[in-house]
């Protein structure tokens, strides 16, 4: 490569960092319209700023995988110091961080989805398991316990019977406690920016502990837990909770808002909702592998627009 060439490629670290700034104004989730017009102008102002949003955009998908941690947690702080970490990771230290991403290690074989993909497995007993978008689990099985662990994302796991001469439960555990299996088809959530883990019993039964407590979570019931133990079971609405293993996500009378912000579980990037059509009520089913479908779904039904300000970055507004 010519020099010029290599010159013509740098971006001036200066504008990387207003480029990580803007961007971590929009991903906080509060801006409003003048903050996107204000950023579309930025991002316009010349050819090294539109270089530097699309690479502040292709590495905001590696900073949201990121494994717990320090790292992590500085993405979720929503204060002063979480966003000044955030530049910290974005310019300098971001090469390193995603270095650590991927020698992060846990105890067992480890297996994950990318953002937009469902990945099926067979584990070594017989044991189902699908891992939803942006998922990351650790399995290690041994003479006492086949333990999954759901470092982050969303599992459905159909329980195999175990052949071991001794019976070994089928564990999973999050975080914020655990779920043993009882003869069961269920699911766990522990996606990112939840503050909780979440089962789903979709057949059979599940008990679950947490700060101490058990919960023993039956067919159709649902529970969630935190450090502060297990809520209590209750039903769950039939046909939701388990569409995204065939691919959909089920609204019924669901805030538009809510809709966009499962729906960018599965996408790359930014997908924001305009304030002024946030409640909109939404009922239908919508593809979560095919996000550009369901958002054009969305605005052949609803008085919404979809604007497309780059690739990886959509808002829906007031038509």
């Amino acid at each position: 490569m010519k020099s010029g060439e290599a010159a013509a490629g740098e971006i001036d670290p200066a504008i990387l960092q207003e480029a990580a700034d803007w961007l971590m104004r929009l991903h906080a989730g509060d801006a409003g319209p003048q903050e996107w017009a204000a950023v579309e102008c930025w991002r316009t102002t010349s050819p090294a700023h539109g270089r530097a949003w699309q690479r502040a955009e292709a590495l905001l998908g590696d900073l949201r995988q990121l494994p717990p941690g320090p790292a992590r947690a500085a993405l979720e702080r929503p204060n002063a110091r979480r966003r000044q970490l955030l530049r910290l990771l974005w310019i300098p230290a971001l090469p390193a961080g995603l270095l650590a991403w991927r020698q992060f290690s846990v105890d067992g074989e480890r297996w994950q989805s990318a953002t937009g993909e469902q990945r099926p497995l067979t584990l070594a007993d017989g044991t189902q398991v699908l891992l939803n978008t942006a998922t990351r689990i650790a399995v290690r099985f041994d003479a006492q316990t086949r333990l999954l662990r759901l470092l982050e994302g969303e599992i459905l796991v159909t329980s195999a019977p175990d052949s071991a001469p001794v019976h070994r439960p089928l564990i999973v555990a999050t975080g914020d406690g655990s779920a043993r299996a009882i003869g069961t088809r269920f699911s766990v959530r522990r996606a990112d920016g939840d503050d909780a883990s979440r089962v789903v019993v979709f057949d059979g039964a599940v008990e679950v502990e947490a700060g101490g407590t058990r919960r023993t979570v039956k067919r159709g019931e649902h529970v969630v837990f935190g450090a502060d133990g297990p809520g209590t079971p209750a039903a769950f609405e039939a046909g939701v909770d388990e569409a995204w293993t065939q691919g959909m996500v089920i609204a019924r009378r669901m805030r538009l808002a809510d809709l966009l912000a499962e729906l960018e579980r599965y996408r790359p990037g930014l997908l924001r909702c305009h304030p002024a059509v946030a409640d909109l009520r939404v009922s239908g089913s919508f593809p979560v592998l095919e996000t550009d479908r369901s958002l054009a779904l969305l605005a052949a039904t609803l008085p919404v627009r979809v604007r497309y300000r780059t690739r990886y970055w959509a808002i829906v507004e007031p038509a």
